[in-house]
């Protein structure tokens, strides 16, 4: 009995869009890919419910001609293909037919053009891929695509789209993206009536950086250029001061299309190695121009990937770019004059050197006392050290919590690499982590806030401003309420900036606008993969680790005799919030090993 089917035109759309449609940011990528193809000096991207409810895209280009509108709609229609060779020689964006095609046969869409050597504009609406009607229309020069209802007619894929707000995210950066290699054309993005995304359209990537993600990163960009036959590489990249958590911060583009690289980014992960903090990662804006002939852009549905016909010349003229610029006197951080100190900043930032949260801990309440932790805050809170100069202040400190220092036989006897105190006892050494034991008592003291939901939170003298892309600035005023239960009482400070006016007390002296930006970073990132933004152990770890005391950051003895009090004499923390030791003990018979003392 025959088994084989042939599908209708029908299914046989729908299947094909799979490929190019996932969700409303694969139909904003398209339509503004094909808005530059047509010339456009200017894009005007609008969404309503995350696009899943509506997009409208509006560009000023050459418009399509009156001829070509009834073809736009049909499969395999382009004007980029004519010969076998083109495919593996692509130098535009889109495939506007192509596109099109997908996009109508699962939603209902509306194009509204008139071609810039014509008269009058038409008017073409299509349903599930079914032209109903075209008409004469009265339009100004270019071309509008409004697209209505995704996947009206294909139920089981619209259940699997997130919420609107993380789909509008989603869209969000795909405009971003799109806007920094195209730094000619002015890009505006409304969403449900509100400006979220604004280019100048004056041609610096600067410019386009600037309105994306804020002064602070335009102000630390570092150039750099390297030029080879066939092949050449430049762009930017932050200041390593300035880095990320994760690797989000990596912008690869060939040929003007973003790209994602498991070559490129190993190679920045390499070049960037010895140049910037362990577990942090740089910020780059990597653009390389090569022959299309040596690049295959069809290893992916959506060109989102490519395939190097060279992948060791690439990966060495990249690192060469890069490597001789970290090299050079271009990477020293300039001083940023508009953040000097006023006098009683320095003396706050002075009294960081011995007011670690895990030294409040120890004054005489049980662990689980949440009612003696917000007493004993209270009592902190009074101490008044504003008036003291930082010498009286750390004595001060002192005599509070000098009769808790009894390290009975451990004896601190060195400091390695500013990350690991070196105690003695008895017959062996041990080695602490100063990072893994901070950050295992911010957590414990932020999950014990968390659970009686009593989070203290310190007012800043000197309110934080944090400079945010549109979409992340846009997540935080959405969630305003979620960052106060955390104890970050944040608003809108114009542009792209937020401001910070209060920070939980475990961190008040730790919080600044890196750290800011991390967390949100962290929350937006989190509330795209999970669709939701909550409070979990997984965030609270995740905060810790940011706020805790770093490796390679110098501590003063008192917090030393406090960490190892916390660990060796009071065996209260042995791991880091992730699972990881925090303490490693050497045997003196295994140093003595190691010398040939003893066989």
């Amino acid at each position: 009995m025959r088994e084989l089917n042939k599908l209708s035109e029908e299914i046989a759309h729908i299947l094909a869009a799979g490929e190019v449609v996932e969700r409303p940011a694969s139909c904003v990528k398209e339509v503004i890919e094909n808005s530059i193809d047509a010339g456009a000096s200017f894009i005007d991207i609008k969404l309503e419910k995350g696009g899943i409810k509506k997009i409208e895209v509006y560009d000023n280009g050459k418009g399509i001609h009156p001829e070509d509108i009834k073809y736009v709609f049909e499969r395999h229609t382009t004007s980029k293909i004519k010969t076998v060779d083109d495919i593996f020689k692509i130098k535009t964006m889109g495939f506007r037919g192509e596109a099109l095609c997908a996009i109508s046969s699962v939603s209902k869409v509306t194009l509204i053009s008139r071609h810039y050597q014509q008269d009058q504009g038409y008017m073409v609406k299509v349903e599930g891929g079914k032209v109903n009607s075209k008409t004469v229309y009265p339009f100004e020069k270019g071309t509008k695509i409004i697209i209505e209802d995704l996947f009206f007619n294909t139920p089981a894929r619209l259940k699997f789209l997130k919420s609107p707000s993380v789909e509008q995210k989603y869209c969000a950066e795909v405009a971003e993206k799109i806007a920094i290699c195209y730094p000619e054309i002015s890009f505006r993005m409304q969403v449900d009536n509100k400006r979220q995304l604004f280019t100048p359209g004056d041609g610096k990537v600067e410019s386009a950086v600037a309105s994306v993600f804020g002064t602070d990163i335009l102000k630390s960009l570092i150039d750099f250029h390297q030029e080879e036959p066939g092949l050449k590489v430049w762009g930017y990249f932050a200041n390593p001061v300035l880095s990320k958590s994760t690797r989000s911060g990596y912008y690869f583009y060939v040929n003007r299309r973003f790209i994602r690289s498991k070559l490129l980014s190993s190679c920045i992960d390499e070049v960037f190695k010895n140049s910037i903090l362990t577990g942090r990662f740089p910020i780059i804006f990597l653009f390389i121009e090569i022959d299309p002939s040596d690049i295959d852009v069809n290893v992916h549905p959506t060109k989102l990937e490519i395939k190097f016909k060279d992948e060791r010349f690439v990966y060495n003229t990249v690192y060469k770019a890069i490597s001789k610029v970290l090299q050079s006197e271009k990477i020293i951080p300039k001083p940023d004059l508009n953040n000097i100190y006023s006098h009683q900043d320095k003396q706050e930032s002075e009294s960081k050197k011995t007011s670690l949260p895990f030294i409040y801990e120890e004054h005489n309440f049980e662990k689980n006392s949440f009612e003696n932790l917000s007493e004993f805050l209270k009592i902190e809170e009074q101490l008044d050290f504003s008036e003291l100069e930082p010498k009286q202040c750390t004595e001060n400190v002192i005599n509070i919590f000098s009769k808790t220092f009894e390290l009975e036989t451990y004896k601190i006897v060195g400091y390695a690499f500013d990350t690991y105190i070196i105690v003695e006892k008895d017959e062996s050494l041990y080695l602490i982590d100063q990072h893994a034991v901070h950050e295992r008592r911010l957590f414990e003291l932020f999950k014990e806030e968390v659970i009686q939901n009593k989070i203290q939170r310190q007012m800043l003298l000197s309110p934080v401003i944090v400079d945010l892309p549109p979409s992340q600035k846009e997540f935080v005023l959405e969630n305003a309420q979620f960052f106060e239960r955390l104890g970050f009482e944040v608003g809108d400070f114009g542009k792209n900036e937020i401001i910070v006016r209060t920070v939980p007390v475990l961190i008040k002296n730790l919080a600044d606008r890196y750290l800011i930006f991390d967390i949100v970073e962290m929350l937006y990132n989190e509330s795209i993969s999970a669709g939701l933004v909550q409070i979990s152990e997984e965030l609270l770890k995740e905060i810790a680790c940011k706020a805790a005391v770093k490796g390679n950051m110098n501590i003063s003895d008192l917090e030393k005799e406090e960490i190892v009090k916390l660990v060796l004499v009071e065996k209260r923390i042995f791991h880091c919030p992730h699972g990881r030791p925090v303490v490693v003990e050497i045997p003196k018979k295994d140093i003595e090993k190691m010398f040939k003392r003893i066989v």
